[in-house]
C-alpha cells in the first residue's frame, strides 16, 4: 500500500514537472517558429540574448554562480533565456520584501543588551566574538548570553524531545518544516498536537511544497487545518514556470510557547528516526534551546509563514516575555534566505569565518559537498596552518549524480590533507561545524550551492557552551566507531563517471 501511494504522490510531481517542461518548450518553439517565419523576432531574441549575457555578467556575484549560465546562453541562446527566466532570478514584490526584511531591519539592541554582551565577549577574548559581530551585521538578530543549549545527536533524541516539550505546551506550538511525511515520526508528532489542542494550545504549521510534493498529498495542508491546525504550504508549487521553485524552505524550526525551541537536520519523516532506512543507518541531529535565544526562532518562523499567505501574524502575541534565565555560553540562531533578499551569502560566510580562525581543529559533517573555491580554498589553508581538518560524507549516497561531485571535491580536499571519512553503511545528514571547543554551529544548511545560495535556511552559533563538548564527543564517537577513513584512492571514480562529473561541474551552481 506504502508504495501505491507514493507512486500517486510521484506522479503529481512528474505531472506538474512536466507542464512546466512543456511551457518552457513551447515558448522556445514560437520563438522558432516566429523566427523562421520573421526575421526581426530573431532579430528581438538575438538583443534579447545578448542583453541578458550583459546582465550576468555585471551582477554583484562571483564568477562561478554566473558561469552556468553564461554557457548556457552562449551555446543555445532561446534555452537558456527561457531557462533563466524559469529558474534564474527571484523576483519578490515590495510586499515580500517587506514582509521578509522585516526581522532584519528591525533593532534589539537595548532590549537585548547587545553592548554589554558584545563588551563580556571581548574582556573574555571569545573566539566567536567576530562571527557574532559578523551576523549581526548581516542579519541583526541579537546574541544571547542566559539562554541554554542541548545536543541532540541523533532523529530518535530529537523525536523524543520534541514530542516531550509539545505535550508541556500551554499556549501555541510553530513547526516549520522541509519534508513532510505519513509515518510513525508524524504519527507521534501529531498525536501529541491533538493531546494538546485539547486544552485549547494553538499549532502552527508549514511544509514546503516541493520537499514534500512526493510525500503528501496536495491537499494535505487542507486535511491539517481540518483537525484544527493552521497548517500552510511554503512556495505552493503549481505547473507555472516561475523562479519561486528554485528557493525553497529548507529550515526546521520548532517553537513550543516561546520558551523552547529545536533546530535540526531531521525533518519529518521515518527514515530520520530509522523506522525506514532507504539508504542504511541514517544519522542526523538538533539542537535545542531554551531560554531567550527561542526570540530569534519566533522570528525566523513568522517571517516565512506570513510570507505562505492567509493571515499575517504579529511576532508580539508569540514572543516570551518570562524566559527562564542559563548561565554559560552564547547563542545566536539565525537565518539566512536567497538575494535579494539577503545580499550576503550569509552560513556560507559563518562558515568561512570559523574555518579561517580554527587553529587547533575543524570537524564538519555535511551530506553533500559541492561548494565553490572558497570554502575548499579556506580549508587547505587551515590544513597548511597545522589545523586538524576533518569532514565527514555519506558511504550511501540519497543523490547518486551528487554524490559524484561530493567525492570529487573530497578527494581534492584529500590530497590537500584534509581527512576525509565515510559514514559507514549508511547516510549522514547533520550539518554541524565545531572548532577547537569554543564554537560550533548546528543548523540545516549543506556544503552545497543549494543551501548556501538558493534556499531558505536557519542554524544557531554556539560559542563558550557546554554544549560544544557533547559536539566534540559526538564527533569523536563518529570517527572511533561509525566511519571509514577515505584516501584519494578510496574516491577515484572510473572514466564514466568523470565525463559525467565534467558536465555536471558547470552547472553544480545550479543544482
Amino acid at each position: 500500500m506504502r508504495r501505491t501511494k507514493t507512486l500517486v504522490f510521484a506522479s503529481r510531481f512528474f505531472i506538474v514537472f512536466l507542464s512546466i517542461v512543456a511551457q518552457a518548450v513551447a515558448l522556445m518553439l514560437l520563438f522558432y517558429i516566429l523566427g523562421q517565419k520573421y526575421a526581426w523576432v530573431q532579430i528581438v531574441s538575438t538583443v534579447i540574448g545578448v542583453l541578458l549575457f550583459l546582465y550576468i555578467v555585471n551582477k554583484d556575484q562571483p564568477a562561478v554562480y554566473k558561469l552556468p549560465w553564461v554557457i548556457l546562453i552562449l551555446l543555445a541562446p532561446l534555452v537558456g533565456i527561457v531557462i533563466y527566466y524559469t529558474f534564474g532570478n527571484v523576483k519578490l514584490s515590495k510586499k515580500q520584501m517587506k514582509n521578509f526584511r522585516h526581522i532584519y531591519d528591525e533593532h534589539y539592541d537595548d532590549y537585548y543588551n547587545q553592548q554589554e554582551i558584545l563588551s563580556k565577549m571581548q574582556s573574555q577574548e571569545v573566539k566567536g566574538l567576530g562571527t557574532v559581530k559578523y551576523i549581526r551585521s548581516a542579519t541583526s538578530l541579537p546574541v544571547y548570553d542566559s539562554s541554554k543549549t542541548t545536543y541532540l545527536k541523533s532523529g530518535e533524541e530529537f523525536f523524543k524531545s520534541l514530542c516531550e516539550e509539545i505535550l508541556k505546551a500551554k499556549e501555541y506550538v510553530f513547526l516549520e518544516y522541509f519534508i513532510v511525511e505519513k509515518g510513525k515520526m508524524f504519527a507521534g508528532i501529531l498525536d501529541a498536537l491533538e493531546s494538546v489542542m485539547q486544552k485549547g494550545v494553538k499549532v502552527y504549521f508549514m511544509y514546503d511544497d516541493v520537499g514534500s510534493i512526493t510525500k503528501v498529498r496536495r491537499r494535505f495542508n487542507k486535511e491539517l487545518c481540518a483537525l484544527g491546525i493552521n497548517a500552510r504550504r511554503f512556495g505552493k508549487f503549481v505547473p507555472i514556470a516561475s523562479v519561486i521553485h528554485n528557493n525553497r524552505d529548507h529550515r526546521k524550526i520548532a517553537v513550543i510557547d516561546g520558551k523552547v525551541g529545536f533546530m535540526s537536520g531531521a525533518n519529518i519523516a521515518d527514515e530520520y528516526i530509522n523506522e525506514e532506512r532507504p539508504f542504511g543507518r541514517w544519522r542526523d541531529n538538533a539542537i535545542k534551546i531554551e531560554g531567550q535565544a527561542t526570540d530569534s526562532l519566533v522570528r525566523l518562523f513568522i517571517q516565512l509563514y506570513n510570507m505562505a499567505g492567509g493571515k499575517t501574524l504579529n511576532e508580539t502575541d508569540f514572543i516570551c516575555t518570562c524566559h527562564e534565565t542559563f548561565s554559560g555560553g552564547y547563542v545566536l540562531p539565525f537565518g539566512d534566505s536567497p538575494y535579494p533578499i539577503d545580499t550576503d551569502h550569509v552560513t556560507e560566510n559563518v562558515y568561512l569565518d570559523i574555518i579561517s580562525r580554527a587553529e587547533k581543529y575543524l570537524y564538519v559533517t555535511t551530506p553533500y559537498f559541492i561548494v565553490d573555491t572558497n570554502i575548499t580554498e579556506a580549508l587547505k589553508t587551515a590544513v597548511k596552518r597545522g589545523v586538524d581538518v576533518r569532514v565527514v560524507v555519506p558511504q550511501i549516497p540519497d543523490k547518486k549524480a551528487v554524490y559524484l561531485l561530493t567525492k570529487d571535491t573530497c578527494k581534492n580536499l584529500c590530497n590537500a590533507g584534509v581527512k576525509v571519512y565515510g559514514y559507514r553503511d549508511g547516510f549522514i545528514h547533520s550539518k554541524t561545524v565545531v572548532a577547537d571547543g569554543e564554537i560550533a554551529v548546528v543548523g540545516t544548511a549543506n556544503f552545497d550551492f543549494r543551501s548556501l545560495v538558493h534556499h531558505f535556511e536557519c542554524a544557531t552559533l554556539i560559542c563558550e557552551s557546554e554544549s560544544i563538548n557533547d559536539i566534540y564527543e559526538d564527533f569523536n564517537e563518529l570517527f572511533d566507531y561509525e566511519c571509514v577513513k577515505y584516501n584519494a584512492h578510496d574516491l577515484k571514480i572510473n572514466a564514466l563517471s568523470r565525463f559525467i562529473k565534467s558536465i555536471l561541474s558547470l552547472f553544480a551552481p545550479l543544482m
